[in-house]
């Protein structure tokens, strides 16, 4: 194998201290590790550098920012989202002022973070990313959404804007638990979930202390795959997996540098080969993956062959004095820059074709002192967050052919800056839907936000009806673009599944849904996939150690 320079690969590293406690055994054991030094043991430990380290800015730069390198450090930061505070966070997004602007028309199914099923991962990705979660969950990247369940006919509730909260509602049946996947044995320090994949027969949920997966018929865990030897825990997981169940994750190898890269084949509970992709560290790379190649976006940008971990091709800086920072968007990377060059504006976006390398969009100069691209709030069409502009952190909608549309602020006036969650991260707080974008607020009163992505402006925002009440945004949309969420009805009570009207937010009733007493809707506490045919639904609990790690409902 060579590395993506061109250079020798060198030899198998060895292990950096003592391996981690492992998880419990599963009922279904993982493959047995062979031992180092064996053919076999490329498949764990790191077997080549592919990005080569980037130069440091020359003496007397600008002074160091986010974007910069920090002074003694492996390289460029690879800092974790702005708005993801705590972990897989929760996709937010901006805010706008409130006139109601024709409303866009229903685009199809679209997908939101990082795995969703049927209906999550629908249209949005449609880019290569996946197999997942085929009837039941679905890749949200880039399968259809699911399609919805029966909608009580009639009578909607809900608010608009400054309403008052939902009205009765005719029901559309029950969701009762069907079963929940226990709680891991000795669960240690909460791990935190970082990703879900899935197949048409399994749930696959990844966080920092390995990779899992369960059956969707009955929720009994059928394999697992540990940290491996010589690696700490799993650092981030591709938004999901390609059309033949592979999908991708990067490891901790110490000092927070998590530059090693491996592919997983879902059918198989097994990891295909791991590489460390940058001599510099990265401590958060963002992942995705086509039929072709692992895409991977950080301080270093360049795609790796899905098949063996070769490179496949490296991003090259336009100036030897750049600092990249690149973000993963399904077949495509975003990749912001700051030069200390005198050529050319000091820093610039351009998107790039995940599988080629090539440039699939005109750059885009930045203005600002570190303006930089901050998170893909979706991957097709392109929307992106970007950070530390002239006028503050904003949104930056893309059309088919990636031409840049307007900015739209996350400070709405009178109201707090509006939180937005990327595809990297667990937990869906946001979804797009044709030209607009729907987002999970908090505060006095908990609920969603509808934007028009045109014109920045507010069309409508829906709550519960009480300030003690949480509303949940469900990742991805049904089959006709509608987005879905569940609606806390208070303690001790079933939730409400329900549907929003793309026009004013108002709320049809697909179903109530039978609520643990020990759990609750928590928008930061589970994330919700709904399977294609509207039947059942699934939430992946953030912190598997608090109630298990995946439950299921059904009709």
């Amino acid at each position: 194998m060579t590395q993506l320079d061109g250079a020798a690969v060198p030899g198998p590293a060895a292990p950096a201290g003592p391996p981690p406690a492992q998880p419990p055994a599963p009922p279904a054991q993982p493959p047995a590790q062979p031992p180092v030094g064996s053919p076999e043991y490329a498949a764990y430990a790191p077997t080549a550098t592919g990005f080569p380290t980037q130069a440091p800015p020359p003496p007397g730069a600008a002074p160091v920012g986010p974007y910069d390198p920090v002074p003694g450090a492996y390289g460029a930061p690879d800092s974790g989202q702005a708005y993801n505070a705590g972990g897989y966070n929760y996709q937010q997004q901006p805010g706008y002022s409130y006139p109601v602007a024709p409303v866009a028309p229903v685009a199809p199914k679209q997908r939101n973070p990082v795995l969703l099923w049927g209906g999550i991962i629908g249209g949005v990705l449609a880019i290569s990313i996946v197999i997942a979660l085929v009837v039941l969950l679905k890749d949200p990247k880039h399968d259809t959404d699911p399609t919805p369940g029966p909608v009580a006919g009639g009578d909607t509730g809900g608010t608009g804007d400054g309403g008052t909260g939902p009205t009765p509602l005719p029901k559309g049946g029950t969701f009762n638990v069907a079963w929940s996947a226990p709680k891991p044995a000795g669960a240690d320090g909460s791990p935190q979930m970082l990703g879900i994949w899935g197949t048409d027969k399994l749930a696959v949920r990844v966080d920092s202390s390995g990779i899992k997966a369960y059956t969707l018929a009955d929720g009994k865990e059928v394999w697992t795959i540990p940290v491996p030897s010589g690696s700490k825990e799993v650092c981030t997981a591709s938004y999901g997996a390609n059309s033949k169940g592979v999908a991708a994750v990067s490891f901790n190898t110490g000092d927070s540098d998590c530059s090693t890269v491996g592919a997983v084949d879902l059918a198989q509970g097994k990891l295909l080969w791991s590489v460390k992709v940058s001599a510099d560290r990265m401590s958060s790379p963002t992942l995705s993956v086509t039929d072709n190649v692992v895409a991977v976006g950080g301080n270093a940008v360049g795609a790796l062959n899905i098949a063996n971990g070769q490179p496949a091709w490296q991003y090259q800086p336009r100036d030897k004095d750049c600092v990249l920072r690149g973000k993963a968007a399904g077949a495509q990377i975003a990749v912001s820059d700051r030069c200390y060059g005198n050529s050319g504006p000091k820093s610039q976006l351009v998107i790039v074709n995940a599988e080629t390398g090539k440039p699939a969009s005109t750059p885009v100069t930045l203005t600002g002192n570190i303006e930089q691209v901050d998170s893909v709030v979706q991957d097709k069409p392109l929307v992106l967050l970007m950070s530390s502009g002239p006028q503050g952190d904003y949104i930056l909608p893309f059309d088919k052919d990636n031409k840049p549309g307007n900015q739209m602020s996350v400070k709405e006036p009178g109201s707090d800056s509006l939180r937005l969650s990327g595809q990297d991260e667990a937990v869906t707080h946001n979804v797009v839907s044709g030209t607009t974008l729907y987002v999970q607020v908090s505060g006095s009163k908990a609920g969603i936000n509808a934007y028009d992505l045109t014109t920045g402006k507010r069309l409508w925002s829906a709550n519960s009806g009480s300030t003690s009440n949480d509303m949940r945004l469900v990742a991805g949309t049904d089959k006709d673009g509608k987005v879905r969420a569940i609606v806390d009805q208070g303690y001790n009570k079933p939730a409400r599944l329900v549907t929003l009207s793309p026009t004013d937010g108002s709320m049809t009733d697909l179903g109530t849904m039978t609520m643990p007493s020990s759990m609750n809707i928590g928008s930061s506490s589970n994330e919700y996939m709904i399977s294609e045919d509207g039947a059942a639904i699934y939430a992946f609990r953030r912190l598997s150690s608090s109630d298990g790690p995946l439950t299921k409902w059904k009709k």
